[in-house]
């Protein structure tokens, strides 16, 4: 026969011991106490193997093989392939890449014309994470840190964010200068003043709103990294007579927003003036033109570019902005519209006309990201892409690929590149690497 009452002291008593131990792991994990030292590697790692988004999903079996920003290659080659021959770029690529001989993102300069790596930076991470107090999960993380869309100074040094976090100045020697402990994300850009534009994520959110919101916004930083404003777009939506697109606009969710471009305006074309900020907002497939001083819309647009990135004003008062044209699904999941094809539009705000001049070749080749994508319009007509999903940048005309890039880890896998730029003779200026000496420091 059982003791009915030993059964239950045994089971009170292992009852309490799980409570105690669950008890313990919370406030090990908030206050890292014991054992928190000794289990904070393995948590980490679980905690980056189940919740890394960055690109399309990857299979199990290639969760359990590969690093975090590793995924299966689609090419054939690796690093830069001149695909026509009778074309000279004197460009330069600024590249934040994933490096698996480093184990984390590192950022590179790369000639083009030379086909070689100018210079390399290291971002300090460790520095980087004891200056911050946001907790080390997610990008902010050594695995998945991004030092996405860095901005290349003209003493070297370089401006980024981890992607969902802080934002930091290093060297040219990489040593870090500062932090801001934000949450700042997606595009860094320069203004007409020499300042920053970025967004963020604004904290308290601005906008009293009937559900919760990620209240996404854009900020004008210094160069030494002190905000000098700060701007909500719900607020602006809101003020500007646009609630329909808050509530009115299919399910609601709390990342309403999803800012992932602020565009200084920095030349007076047609409607648009120095100082105003283009911005791209994903989740509500729109861009808009947005002027601080007054706090109007000047004008907004919806489609038919879908969940788009990159909008750019262009020298003739047009606006050129990279479609990633897919759908979302609620389980995150995406689907392009069109079978493996994203779409760069020219969109003219005064009359409202839209051109695809480069529909035929993105076509032929293929190229389509249905997350992040960069895209600059250059002098000459051809057009710099960012295929982020495939860690692969190209150079198209109108008709043929000119070069393409790929991140190749190993001969099977690449590694995720983050916000690259292309950046042309004219605009670089490289007197900083003179006598740069960056082992005496």
């Amino acid at each position: 026969m059982f003791n009915k009452g030993k059964i239950v002291r045994v089971v009170a008593l292992l009852y309490l011991v799980s409570v105690g131990f669950f008890v313990w792991g919370l406030a090990a994990g908030h206050y890292h106490i014991f054992p928190w030292k000794q289990i904070e590697v393995i948590y980490w790692d679980l905690h980056a193997f189940l919740t890394f988004k960055d690109g399309p999903p990857k299979t199990v079996k290639e969760k359990i093989l590969l690093d975090i920003q590793e995924r299966p290659t689609q090419f054939d080659f690796s690093g830069f392939k001149l695909r026509d021959s009778t074309f000279h770029d004197t460009g330069y690529l600024l590249m934040p890449r994933y490096s698996k001989n480093d184990g984390q993102v590192i950022v590179q300069l790369f000639s083009i014309g030379d086909k070689k790596i100018v210079h390399t930076w290291v971002p300090p991470l460790d520095d980087i994470f004891k200056r911050s107090k946001v907790e080390q999960t997610g990008a902010n993380s050594v695995k998945e840190y991004r030092a996405q869309h860095p901005l290349l100074l003209k003493d070297g040094g370089l401006i980024f964010t981890s992607g969902e976090g802080p934002m930091v100045r290093i060297n040219a020697c990489s040593k870090l200068i500062w932090v801001n402990d934000r949450h700042f994300h997606h595009s860094i850009e320069l203004n007409a003043d020499g300042n920053i534009v970025v967004p963020l994520v604004m904290t308290p959110q601005v906008p009293e709103t009937v559900l919760p919101i990620r209240d996404d916004g854009f900020a004008i930083v210094s160069l030494d990294g002190k905000i000098i404003n700060e701007y909500s777009v719900t607020d602006i939506l809101l003020k500007n007579g646009y609630r329909g697109l808050i509530y009115g606009v299919g399910r609601f969710e709390t990342d309403r927003i999803h800012l992932n471009d602020a565009q200084p305006i920095l030349k007076d074309l047609n409607e648009a003036q120095t100082g105003d900020v283009a911005l791209s907002i994903r989740h509500l497939s729109t861009v808009l033109l947005f002027d601080p001083q007054t706090g109007k819309i000047k004008w907004l647009k919806t489609g038919p570019w879908l969940s788009q990135h990159d909008i750019n004003q262009l020298d003739d008062g047009r606006y050129s902005i990279f479609g990633n044209d897919i759908i979302r699904q609620q389980d995150t999941s995406q689907i392009f519209v069109e079978k493996e094809l994203s779409n760069i539009y020219l969109f003219d705000a005064d009359n409202g006309r839209i051109e695809q001049p480069y529909a035929g070749v993105m076509a032929e080749h293929k190229i389509a990201t249905g997350s992040s994508g960069r895209l600059k319009l250059l002098a000459n007509g051809d057009a710099y892409i960012e295929e982020s999903d495939k860690s692969r940048i190209l150079r198209i005309s109108k008709d043929k690929v000119r070069w393409e890039y790929v991140n190749a880890v190993s001969p099977s896998t690449v590694g995720a590149i983050h916000w690259t730029r292309y950046i042309s003779q004219e605009e670089i200026d490289l007197k900083w690497k003179d006598n740069l000496a960056c082992d005496q420091q």
